[in-house]
C-alpha cells in the first residue's frame, strides 16, 4: 500500500510542479526525492516509537534566496508497546502502527550558496490524514484506536552537495510540533489526543529541471 501511496504522490508533485513551473521564478524547479525518519519525543507519553517513510518536494525560488514548495509524504509510525500515551492505567499492551499521509506548503531560505554545495532551512505546515491500526487492551479485551487528522508545523535545515549537473545528494533533519493534535477515541469513548512531535531525520536527492 505504501509503495503505491508514494507512486501516487509522486505523480501528484511532478504534476504541480509542471503546472508551478516558471510561476515564481525564471530558475529552474527543484524536485526532491527521499527517505525520511521520525523519532518522537517523549519516551513513553508518546503512543509511537519510530516512523519511517518517504517524501516527494518541489520547490521554486520565488526571490533568491527566498523559495516556496510544496511537499507530500507517505510514513509508518510503529507503536511503543510500553507507551503510556492515553494515561489511564488500566490500558495494556498497545500494539500496532499507523500509516500517514501528509501535503503542505513549505517556505526555504538559502543560508549558504556555494560552488558545488549549499544549506538550505525550511519551515512549513502539513495536514496529515492518518489511516490507524493501533490497538490496546482493556479488561481482558482489546480494543481498535480511531485517530483523527493533525496539523503539524515544522522547522528544518539540510545540506546539499552536487554530484552531477542538475543533480544533489542532499541530508538534513529537524523538528516538528503539533498545531493540531488528532483527537482519539475508541469504542468505549474519548481518548487522550494523539500527538505526532518529534525530531527527524532525512536522506533524498534533487533534481533541477
Amino acid at each position: 500500500m505504501m509503495k503505491k501511496m508514494m507512486a501516487l504522490l509522486m505523480a501528484l508533485v511532478v504534476c504541480t510542479g509542471a503546472a508551478w513551473g516558471g510561476m515564481f521564478s525564471e530558475d529552474p524547479g527543484e524536485l526532491v526525492v527521499g527517505g525520511q525518519l521520525w523519532f518522537p519525543g517523549e519516551g513513553d507519553d508518546d503512543l509511537f516509537d519510530l516512523g519511517y517513510g518517504a517524501q516527494v518536494s518541489y520547490r521554486e525560488w520565488f526571490h533568491f534566496p527566498w523559495g516556496v514548495g510544496l511537499n507530500l509524504g507517505v510514513a509508518q509510525w510503529d507503536v511503543d508497546s510500553s507507551s503510556t500515551a492515553y494515561k489511564h492505567e488500566p490500558l495494556t499492551d498497545y500494539k500496532g502502527d499507523a500509516l500517514l499521509v501528509y501535503a503542505g506548503p513549505a517556505l526555504y531560505f538559502s543560508v549558504v550558496d556555494w560552488d558545488n554545495w549549499s544549506l538550505v532551512a525550511e519551515t512549513g505546515v502539513q495536514f496529515v490524514y492518518i489511516d490507524s491500526d493501533v490497538s490496546f487492551v482493556l479488561d481482558g479485551k482489546r480494543y481498535s484506536v480511531d485517530i483523527d487528522e493533525a496539523i503539524l508545523w515544522h522547522i528544518g535545515l539540510e545540506y546539499e552537495y552536487m554530484l552531477g549537473e542538475n543533480v544533489y545528494v542532499l541530508v538534513g533533519g529537524g523538528y516538528q510540533m503539533d498545531i493540531m493534535a488528532a483527537d482519539t477515541k475508541f469504542a468505549a469513548g474519548k481518548l487522550r489526543d494523539t500527538h505526532l512531535h518529534g525530531g527527524f531525520a532525512r536522506l533524498g536527492v534533487k533534481f533541477l529541471f
